[in-house]
């Protein structure tokens, strides 16, 4: 009988975030963040998020959203189909990281996206994002 077992993630990408996290409006969508997975054609992703020093509200939030392309086109952000995942935030003042498990991620270019629901805006620097993509092996 084979037994399937987790593979050997890829290494964690480097920051994808660039500015677009940065002074965000609670309740607005981030610019896109591009990522290919053509090559590698992983199942799975597990995605980090990490936020300057904010102090979310209670209940605050963030979601990520996975839009995935066909290959040759990719879809219009904040409209479309896409995945979402959210996790919440801690109401403590500063620094902020919240780990996004067993994301799906498609065998195409994909566009992720953040969605602030903090109730706060974002800090105007410090904030970062990083994939690990991931198979399982059967053996």
């Amino acid at each position: 009988m084979a037994i399937a077992r987790w593979g050997t993630p890829s290494a964690r990408s480097s920051n994808l975030a660039g500015t677009t996290f940065n002074t965000r409006a609670s309740g607005s969508a981030g610019d896109a963040i591009n990522f290919d997975n053509t090559g590698n054609k992983d199942l799975n992703g597990l995605v980090t998020v990490k936020l300057g020093s904010l102090t979310p509200a209670t209940g605050g939030s963030i979601t990520l959203r996975v839009y995935s392309g066909d290959g040759i086109d990719l879809p219009d952000l904040n409209g479309g189909s896409f995945d979402t995942y959210t996790e919440g935030l801690t109401t403590t003042t500063g620094p902020k990281v919240v780990i996004f498990k067993m994301i799906r991620v498609y065998p195409f270019p994909l566009i992720f996206q953040i969605v602030n629901n903090a109730g706060v805006s974002t800090a105007a620097s410090g904030n970062e994002f990083y994939i690990r993509t991931y198979n399982e092996e059967v053996g």
